[in-house]
This record gives structure tokens, sequence and C-alpha cells, in this order.
């Protein structure tokens, strides 16, 4: 019986070596995907960016100025165009410093920015296909998995252990 509980435990924590290995590699491969994504967001908000900027410079106005203008107009109609103007500005500087943040970052500051940056909005948007990516990136991640898997079972055996020992000292 012990020996057959041996091999199950053997095989179960190889199983999960390579499960949480796979898992952990597709951070990279997620990672990728969510840039990308965003990547488009931010072009769509730089489209509407530059339409501002193309109205504003046509009335000799900064855009902050353009902006300003119309939301300290006493006319309600420019207020609320103010509104949209302002929306418009903060979401293109917001996606901008999130795709040049996570662009150039380095391996290990990664999951770090991608959590500060995080937008929920744009994960909605990311259209994950997992990935084994055969490169340096998901090659550490993978080994954080498998570190990760041996660190859960030895966890969980040193819980069952006791169990066990108190069984074998009653029979």
């Amino acid at each position: 019986m012990g020996l057959l509980l041996r091999l199950g435990s053997g095989f179960l924590n190889r199983l999960l070596a390579v499960v949480m290995a796979v898992t952990a590699a597709q951070v990279p491969v997620y990672y990728g995907q969510y840039l990308q994504t965003l990547g488009g967001v931010r072009l769509e908000a730089e489209a509407r960016y530059l339409e501002l900027r193309r109205e504003a410079a046509a009335v000799q106005l900064a855009v902050e100025d353009f902006v300003l203008r119309h939301e300290r107009s006493p006319d309600r109609v420019f207020q609320a165009s103010g509104r949209i103007h302002r929306s418009t500005l903060q979401r293109y500087q917001r996606f901008d410093a999130s795709y040049r943040a996570l662009s150039t970052a380095d391996v290990w500051h990664k999951p770090l920015l991608l959590a500060r940056h995080f937008d929920p909005a744009i994960h909605a948007a990311v259209r994950f296909t997992p990935g084994l990516p055969l490169n340096p990136e998901g090659l550490g991640w993978a080994l954080c998995g498998v570190l990760l898997a041996g660190l859960c079972s030895s966890l969980l055996g040193f819980l069952l252990m006791p169990r066990r020992r108190a069984i074998a000292g009653r029979l």
C-alpha cells in the first residue's frame, strides 16, 4: 500500500509540476496579447486626440486651452462638449502612458507594470489564446511554475504526513 501511495504521490507531483509550468508560461503570452490590444485602443484614442488637436490649432489654441474654453463657457452645450474633449484628452494620455510603460519594460518589471497599468476594459477586450513561448522569458516563467508546484506539493505533503504517521502508529 505504501508503495502505491508513493508512486501515486510521485505521479501527482510531476503532473502538478507540468500543469504549473504550462500555466505560468502563459504570463508572457497574456502580456503580449494585452499589449497588442492596448496598442489598438491607444491608436484609436490617438486618432481622436489628433482630431481634437487639429480643431484647436485651427482656432490658434493649444489643446488644453481649447478644452478649458469649452468647459468654462456659460453655454451648457459647450460645457458638455468640453467634458467630451477632456475625456478624449485624458483617455489618450492614460493609454499612451500605459502603452509606453508596458512596451519598454524589461522582463523583471513587466508583472509589476502590468498590475499598475491594468485596465479591466482592456482585459475584457483581450481574446486570449494560450501558447507555449519557447524563449528565455517563457522558460523562466515555466521554471517559476515548477518551483511553485514543488512548494505546493511539499506543503500538501507536510500537511498530510502527520495524519499518515498517526495512523501508522495506531496500527
